[in-house]
């Protein structure tokens, strides 16, 4: 290992670091603070940088560099309290150590390189050298932060592609702890940190605010668990970070380098009453480990299998406990949630959004038959909400469209059946002009504009209630003809450019080929190829939209290109269609927790649809159901069952976000905090996330249905 001292002159910067060095890592670290600065790949694209620093986010505050953090001291503190100042010393041994003071508190931060395992460590040892007692953990469990600034941003589509990384958290499982970074575009070997010694209760988010908006997913935090230290006593946690390729090596070499390192393979995260799920158990476990009190079976020594059998509704909390060959104790947590049948729950939700969430005024309130937003803390409408992202239209179609989809199964609902009645009057009369036009809020509300975003969730609206087995017309027509009108507006006014989410290509057309409306068909299909082939002319060059790079702009692309294959047939789609889903797949994570199990990352829309506006991470969020959609789609063109299995894994970890009384929430709000405020919680706003019953009823269709 070598260690070096640099000094830099970067414009009117002076950058003094020093450098560690061997055939795996390039690492400098700020000889002022004491910060890890840059983390690159020795053997790999060099140009990577898989940590956040002034370089690669200028933004990023100096204070929330790598390795440093704070602890909650107190009031006579201010809560906070920063280690930023230390006392720096290399040891013979190649180890590099920073040693800060934090009142009371002594922070001692070991770095080395081991050639031999090749992996880089990280020591991070806590003591008290106060007089009294010092208990953390009864502050909160965020009164401890470790800045761990991953370069997990969205710059613009070639950038994040090239040069950034998904981090996949997992800090909720005490002993059991890691870190998957996924480098965005598949570019050669991937970091993984794991937690080798200690424990951590979550993580937080910082720096996410308008300027920086929806590109970043802001700073991170990792909070270690603290016992109780009297004075002179010490604690420590450690992780060790290594070069891996996919998941299965990830999972591998972490329980070669953590012996508190647990593998849980669940076969479902998301259980119905009364189902039963195998959880199998690899690395820290043992003969002796217990699940919740309860013993475990082995088939060797690290390899042990519990059968869990779902017996009370909601988030349940899976604690294994294993005795560790040095007498330690290692407490490692997966998290499943348990539901009422899935026909129950959406049932529950229809009922729900006719009784409490539509508008009934009269006639001179342009919303009156509107699927509005609802406010879970008020039990009542939000109409007080005039934020855009708040109207009648928008995503609140996805309401509309499930209860059509309802209907197609349960017809003689004649409650359900009004109220859409009402609804279907609302779109085409107040979100619509006569010939097609769609408009993101009722016409009469205010400034009413047209939305692209908004038309292929209305012409899918249309063609499910042109499937409904009893007539409906608005403003005399159809919904073939609605349908057919908004379709040519969408094409008018640049659609054929627009990655959309939702764009019925396989219903509609298999709707006019089952009806033998063979005009029709010819026409949609004509335009849906038009569009598919600009997306397919752009490989991965994704336009930047709401957010620069973001999972909702690969899923559509994927879903387009795979839907154009199960109704043409051209391998073309398909292959364009698989380089889309292999990076799309790439924003899942494995985490052992329901509410972020192969759930696509998503970190802004807490903030622009949630009632408390915050902008950190939202596992699960409605939209990470499309990567179901689109690997239900591929499943069913190459026929592979594990596929389907993970679509439905998919599907059920988002009904977290429904409770079994029909209330319902728009994002779970993942971080411990978010910007120093308390979440990891259900937002109260019912807005969008019926999309996901919408996106459940749909492939339960397509199933149904005979191939095109």
């Amino acid at each position: 290992m070598k260690i070096s001292r640099l000094v830099n002159l970067t414009g009117l910067l002076l950058v003094n670091a020093y450098s560690l060095q061997n055939t795996q890592f390039q690492i400098d670290i700020d000889d002022i603070t004491g910060a890890v600065t840059s983390l690159r790949d020795a053997q790999g694209n060099s140009s990577i940088d898989w940590i956040s620093s002034h370089s690669n986010a200028p933004w990023q505050p100096l204070g929330s560099r790598w390795g440093l953090g704070f602890a909650d001291l107190g009031a006579a503190y201010l809560h906070r309290f920063y280690w930023t100042e230390p006392d720096l010393k290399t040891g013979q041994d190649g180890s590099y150590k920073a040693i800060y003071n934090a009142g009371p508190l002594d922070i001692t931060v070991r770095r080395t390189l081991d050639s031999n395992s090749s992996t880089f460590t990280e020591r991070y040892t806590f003591r008290n050298n106060g007089d009294e007692a010092l208990d953390l953990a009864t502050r909160s469990k965020a009164a401890l932060a470790i800045y761990t600034p991953f370069n997990d941003h969205y710059t613009n589509t070639s950038d994040s592609l090239n040069h950034r990384s998904f981090a996949h958290v997992w800090a909720n499982g005490g002993s059991n702890a890691w870190v998957k970074l996924e480098q965005m575009g598949g570019h050669g070997r991937n970091l993984g940190l794991v937690l080798t010694e200690g424990s951590l209760v979550g993580y937080s988010i910082e720096s996410r605010d308008i300027i920086t908006l929806s590109n970043t997913r802001g700073v991170f935090q990792l909070h270690p668990a603290l016992p109780v230290l009297q004075p002179g006593e010490s604690s420590s946690v450690e992780w060790a970070l290594f070069w891996h390729s996919d998941w299965d090596d990830f999972f591998k070499q972490s329980q070669q380098l953590s012996k508190q390192f647990v593998r849980f393979e669940i076969s479902q995260h998301t259980l119905v009453l009364g189902e039963k799920a195998e959880i199998r158990l690899t690395g820290g476990v043992s003969s002796t480990s217990l699940i919740n009190g309860s013993p475990v079976s082995c088939d060797s020594p690290d390899e042990c299998t519990y059968n869990y059998t779902a017996k009370t509704l909601g988030r349940q909390a899976l604690q294994v406990t294993t005795q560790l060959m040095d007498s330690t104790t290692a407490n490692s947590t997966a998290y499943v949630n348990v539901v009422p049948p899935v026909d129950d729950i959406i049932s529950s939700r229809v009922n729900f959004i006719i009784q409490k969430q539509q508008v009934n005024d009269g006639t001179d309130n342009p919303n009156t038959g509107a699927y509005a937003v609802y406010d879970n803390q008020a039990q009542s409408i939000a109409f007080w909400d005039k934020g855009t992202d708040r109207t009648t239209g928008r995503e609140r179609l996805g309401m509309g469209i499930t209860i059509a989809r309802f209907l197609l199964l349960h017809p003689n609902n004649t409650e359900v059946r009004s109220s859409f009645e009402k609804y279907y009057e609302f779109v085409t009369l107040k979100l619509q002009s006569e010939n097609g036009d769609v408009y993101d809020r009722p016409v009469g509300s205010g400034t009413s504009r047209k939305r692209l975003y908004n038309w292929p969730w209305v012409l899918q609206f249309h063609i499910a209630a042109a499937r409904l087995p009893f007539e409906i017309t608005s403003a005399g027509k159809t919904p073939v003809e609605w349908f057919m009108l908004s379709l040519e507006s969408f094409y008018r006014e640049g659609g054929k450019d627009l990655y959309a989410i939702g764009l019925p290509i396989l219903e509609s057309l298999r709707f006019f080929k089952q009806r033998n409306n063979t005009a029709r068909y010819d026409r949609a299909r004509e335009l849906f190829v038009r569009h598919g082939e600009v997306i397919l002319g752009r490989g991965l060059d994704y336009p930047p939209f709401e957010v620069n790079f973001e999972q909702s702009i690969v899923a559509p692309a994927a879903i387009i290109m795979l839907e154009l294959n199960r109704v043409t047939g051209n391998e073309t789609w398909l292959e364009a269609g698989e380089l889309q889903l292999t990076t799309l797949l790439r924003f899942q994570g494995r985490q052992p927790d329901h509410l972020v199990h192969r759930v696509g990352i998503r970190h802004w829309d807490g903030y622009w649809f949630g009632k408390d506006r915050h902008w950190g991470d939202t596992f699960p969020h409605h939209w990470s159901t499309l990567d179901a959609v689109a690997l239900h789609h591929y499943g069913q063109i190459i026929g592979d069952d594990q596929h389907l299995d993970h679509v439905q894994e998919i599907l059920r970890n988002n009904l977290a976000l429904f409770s079994p009384d029909g209330t319902a929430g728009c994002a779970w709000i993942y971080p411990l905090t978010v910007n120093g405020r308390e979440t990891h919680y259900r937002d109260p706003y019912a807005n969008d996330q019926d999309w996901i019953l919408n996106h459940i009823l749909y492939i339960d269709d397509d199933n149904r249905q005979s191939s095109f």
